[in-house]
């Protein structure tokens, strides 16, 4: 039937696309039995076609889900853009240079930036455009160079930054193709082009600005990763069309046209679950002139964790249990209803080398994982925390240990009955866990022995941490919101118990004892309403342990004012701009001083990226680039940003 459909299509609407290439077969590398295949896109679209009717889809065109073809045929919004791509942005430092870097997850594993430096330039990704700046010295800082993206619809973007490039990734569209007339007789008219999102790698000259590379590949850019000269992409692309199965690929290394990805050097996850590819690429640029390397499945990516020799993608799935209910509707149908369904996460595992991509195993687990920060690798051994809100009203959480082949060996769950993570960190071989609900429990977990990891401790104070950072050994730094408790009446005239936020909260603990976790140093930031982009993205951080310097961008709203319940009210804001602190264990946290980009009520002019180069701190906005004394907080000076 889907067959008959993809030609009925093909015939009403007179798709007049471009011609395009099939790019040279290659052999595809994988070690395990969980992955298929496949010979021809006969198969593939014969996969597909099942896939659909199997699983009751809907037919599928140009991004708008229709029930029938007639209704396709004549709906005039038959073609639509393609959905919008989802992404990260960065910046912090490590303090093994005489300028900042990236705050990483992973030593020797670089994650872009929508902002990164050499120690003399700047590089700055702001409105669609590179900005290049001298910034050294500081009191004669000027934009030397301004690099359009030139792409109509590009978002996205950040960069990686070496000795010899400059590169950028994203998500731009390409054109797809005209729709002509549909019928002579109701739609006499021709439609815009259609379009489809392509991931994009672009690699510019460090010392000449010049493009000497660009990659495009099918799909929404999920995450990259970058180890030495290698970079590794993970894009996902939805299939609408029956007509167009094949994703595309253009490498400037090898031609400036687009050519089809071979259907048989596509793979399938024996249980995929969604009419979707995942994309694993590689560029080294190292080998600025070699081909990318692609691996494309059938299946979907949403977070992903590199270390140094692995690439780990995973993906949330439900499983359902139905029963038939005795209901019935037209023509005596019994409805089918989903009774019960339990989210777990799917984990597909790559080895990674020297821009080479084999794949080696898939594992599970229940539950449903935060973020990046929720998984690592140590030791031969991956190990992951989630969340399971099968009964919401008692989620519980879990760690898990799994072996190289992504089999489960070690476990603890049920842990925070009624609450769920908020945040984790894995150090060596012990995790931090907090889970929240009106306060927060630090749990330290130990991992020595992969086969029965323990809870050794445990401690709970108001509020709660959604970013950990290592202090040293002993100490672990918690960036999140403090709270406060409240008792009310429901509905059924039950006490209950809520909290809500009173503002940021910045702390220092002490897990010397790990049997006995201790809350060392806390500061409150602002009253309710105070936000901040680190609480959802560690790239916002800058931290120098040997300066005891912990800086991140915040809106801070004045102390709380309460209802006359007690509840506390959203303060005004005060404050937007950058915090300085200075963190120690023996003298705490104190405020060393702020820096705000506001002009009148532009948002734009808020702070995005802090960073150091030798004794000047630099934070970077839409609107401009100030650069203050790294030890006064004094102000040096600043430049506008080119629009």
């Amino acid at each position: 039937m889907e067959k008959i459909i993809s030609g009925i299509l093909a015939i009403i609407m007179g798709v007049e696309t471009a011609i395009l290439g099939v790019l040279p077969e290659k052999e595809v590398k994988f070690k395990n039995d969980d992955l298929v295949q496949i010979k021809s896109e006969d198969e593939l679209k014969e996969l597909l076609s099942e896939y659909i009717n199997d699983n009751n889809r809907h037919y599928v065109t140009g991004g708008i889900i229709f029930d029938t073809v007639d209704d396709m045929v004549f709906n005039e919004s038959a073609i639509m853009k393609g959905d919008a791509a989802e992404s990260a942005t960065a910046a912090g430092a490590d303090g093994s240079n005489d300028f900042s870097e990236t705050n990483v997850q992973v030593e020797g594993v670089d994650e872009s930036d929508i902002v990164k430096t050499n120690g003399e330039y700047i590089y700055y990704l702001t409105d669609g455009n590179l900005q290049v700046i001298k910034a050294f010295p500081a009191d004669n800082m000027e934009i030397v160079k301004t690099i359009e993206i030139n792409e109509d619809y590009w978002f996205g973007n950040e960069l990686y930054l070496d000795e010899n490039y400059i590169t950028v990734v994203g998500t731009t569209q390409r054109e797809i193709g005209i729709i002509k007339e549909i019928t002579d007789s109701i739609f006499n008219r021709s439609y815009y082009k259609p379009t489809e999102n392509v991931s994009t790698i672009k690699v510019y000259d460090v010392d000449t600005y010049e493009l000497v590379r660009e990659f495009n590949i099918s799909g929404n850019y999920v995450s990259s990763r970058k180890i030495g000269d290698d970079i590794y992409m993970i894009s996902n692309k939805y299939i609408y069309d029956m007509n167009e199965i094949l994703p595309v690929c253009r490498d400037t290394a090898e031609s400036v046209e687009y050519k089809e990805i071979p259907a048989n050097e596509i793979c399938y996850f024996k249980d995929f679950e969604t009419c979707n590819y995942m994309i694993v690429s590689s560029v080294s640029l190292d080998k600025i002139k070699e081909e990318a390397n692609v691996q494309t499945f059938l299946g979907a990516g949403s977070e992903i964790y590199a270390s140094k020799t692995a690439l780990y993608v995973t993906r949330g799935e439900y499983d359902y249990d139905v029963v038939a209910t005795p209901k019935k509707v037209s023509f005596d149908v019994a409805i089918t209803t989903p009774v019960t369904s339990r989210y777990s996460t799917k984990i597909h595992k790559f080895e990674i080398d020297d821009g080479e991509i084999e794949y080696t195993a898939t594992g599970s687990v229940p539950g449903s994982l935060l973020n990046q920060f929720s998984m690592d690798e140590y030791d031969g051994y991956f190990r992951i925390t989630t969340t399971d809100n099968t009964d919401w009203e008692n989620s519980t959480n879990n760690l898990y240990v799994l072996d190289k082949d992504l089999e489960v060996v070690g476990k603890i769950e049920g842990l925070a009955k009624g609450e769920r993570i908020y945040s984790t960190r894995f150090m060596g071989d012990k995790c931090y866990v907090v889970t929240y609900k009106t306060v927060d429990p630090l749990f330290v977990i130990d991992l020595s022995n992969p086969n029965a990891p323990e809870v050794l401790g445990e401690l709970k104070i108001p509020g709660y941490s959604d970013y950990l950072h290592p202090f040293g050994e002993n100490y672990l730094i918690g960036f999140g919101k403090d709270s406060v408790e409240k008792s009310y009446m429901d509905w059924n005239g039950e006490m209950q118990v809520t909290a809500y936020d009173t503002g940021l909260k910045l702390a220092i603990f002490d897990i010397t004892e790990f049997s006995n976790p201790k809350e060392l140093h806390s500061v409150k930031i602002g009253g309710r309403g105070s936000w901040s982009e680190l609480s959802s993205n560690h790239k916002s951080l800058l931290f120098d342990e040997e300066m005891g310097i912990f800086a991140f961008p915040a809106t801070v709203c004045e102390e709380t004012k309460f209802y006359k319940d007690g509840t506390p009210m959203y303060g005004d804001v005060e404050f937007e701009g950058a915090l300085i602190f200075d963190l120690s264990v023996e003298d705490g946290i104190k405020l060393r001083g702020k820096i705000s980009h506001k002009n009148g009520n532009k948002y734009s002019a808020n702070v995005e990226r802090i960073l150091y180069i030798q004794d000047v701190l630099y934070t970077l906005s839409s609107e401009m680039v100030k650069a203050n004394d790294i030890n006064t907080v004094e102000e040096i000076g600043k430049i506008s940003i080119d629009k």
